[in-house]
């Protein structure tokens, strides 16, 4: 079901947020990010996004994504949020190689990133999913059929309320604008989150 009215924006000093029908838009400023160096040499947490906090133990978000690739690391996300220190995003990203690309980052004090497939098309649908104990991030060409992307956990993962939402980025270049539309919040457990199913 679509539950986009119960997501609030977040970090209004580093871009908008709009509406337009059942869709809605994130546009991010020039150097805006979301990322702890691996190396714990700096982090970025400068990012627009929309919010929304999540009493359910087992629920997945999922919207069709597209972005305005202008430069490298430019991307709309999901992300799933335990605390400050612990989170992870799954984005549609433009990669170093310059191709649209799905990326996943998980935080635990530091993050780490690992790219996943290239997409060729101007969009993608994408998924996280939390049974209360791990979370799987998938992916989509269609929206039907789902893709593995990575399972993971953090710590307080189970604890709830626990915070999810939507994210847009710049790191290297000026500005750029994420589409995110047929959002839906739903509440069904998945019987294999590897399969995608």
């Amino acid at each position: 079901m679509n539950e986009l009215y119960k997501f609030i924006v977040e970090g209004g000093d580093h871009g908008q947020a709009g509406i337009d029908g059942d869709a809605f838009w994130l546009r991010a400023n020039a150097r805006t990010d979301w990322f702890f160096k691996p190396d714990g040499s700096g982090r970025s947490d400068n990012i627009v996004r929309l919010v929304r906090s999540m009493d359910q133990p087992v629920f997945a978000l999922r919207a069709k994504v597209s972005a305005a690739f202008v430069a490298t690391y430019d991307a709309g996300a999901l992300f799933i949020q335990s605390d400050d220190q612990h989170w992870g995003k799954l984005a549609f990203e433009r990669s170093a190689s310059g191709e649209p690309t799905i990326v996943s980052v998980v935080t635990r004090g530091t993050s780490d990133d690992a790219d996943g497939p290239v997409n060729l098309g101007d969009h993608v649908w994408l998924r996280l999913y939390c049974d209360g104990r791990v979370v799987a991030f998938h992916h989509s060409l269609d929206g039907e059929a789902w893709r593995f992307s990575r399972l993971f956990t953090l710590p307080n993962i189970g604890a709830r309320p626990i915070r999810i939402g939507f994210g847009v980025q710049s790191p290297t270049g000026n500005g750029t604008t994420a589409i995110f539309s047929d959002v839906e919040v739903t509440y069904d457990a998945i019987s294999d989150m590897r399969d995608g199913s």
